[in-house]
């Protein structure tokens, strides 16, 4: 190797750092998939020697778990009471897979809550409970707000039904048609249809407000008390 690279490689060397890295990480992920992000790939990346990113990570999965917390760090919660805070949890996580499809599936893939996922998540518990939830009620609803938003977000990353919702019902049938097998009773094919063509920003919308709805009744029981 020339030594002008090798110089180029050094000042590399000297200049990462752990931010750096899960930067360059995550701009892969999103490009190509958790499945292509390896650290000699990384280093290639980055321009470095790959055992250089040994002195910042011991291993891929710690590179891995690092990106968790890069990426929850990206979820803005908004000041405010539980009806301005948890819509803002809840939607925050949901543009957070709209963002990084490719590696959204870390956040709750990994088993773990880094802390740049503690403090969005304090927020909640501590507007919960200054609305009058004891500690633990209100974990229970932060923890059923969790899996709507991320599930919901992880439904609209894996379903493709190739149908418009904008489209006439007529269009509608037809894509559905296409998609099951000649036989499907015609009462199943509009059950099809009704399932799979919906506007996913309304849905989301109305299962949100569901939640939060049947959440403001147990308040007002806890305020009787």
């Amino acid at each position: 190797m020339p030594a002008a690279q090798v110089s180029v490689r050094r000042r590399a060397r000297g200049r990462l750092s752990r931010a750096g890295i899960l930067a360059a990480a995550l701009e892969l992920v999103d490009q190509d998939g958790v499945g292509s992000l390896t650290m000699r790939r990384l280093a290639g990346r980055l321009d470095a020697d790959p055992m250089s990113l040994y002195q910042h990570f011991q291993s891929k999965e710690a590179l891995l778990d690092g990106l968790v917390g890069t990426l929850w760090s990206e979820v803005e919660v908004m000041d405010g009471d539980w009806q301005v805070v948890l819509p803002s949890l809840a939607n925050g996580i949901r543009r957070l897979a709209h963002v990084h499809p490719q590696a959204f599936r870390l956040v709750f893939g990994r088993g773990m809550l880094p802390l740049p996922a503690l403090g969005p998540l304090d927020r909640a518990l501590t507007a919960l409970e200054r609305a009058g939830l004891a500690r633990e009620a209100a974990a229970e609803m932060v923890r059923t707000l969790l899996a709507y938003a991320g599930g919901w977000a992880t439904l609209e990353l894996s379903c493709d039904c190739g149908v418009d919702p904008g489209a006439s019902q007529v269009e509608q049938v037809v894509a559905i048609t296409r998609a099951l097998p000649a036989e499907t009773p015609t009462h199943l094919l509009e059950v099809a249809r009704l399932m799979a063509c919906c506007d996913m920003d309304k849905q989301f919308e109305l299962g949100l407000r569901l939640i939060l709805d049947g959440l403001a009744p147990r308040l007002v029981d806890v305020r009787g008390r």
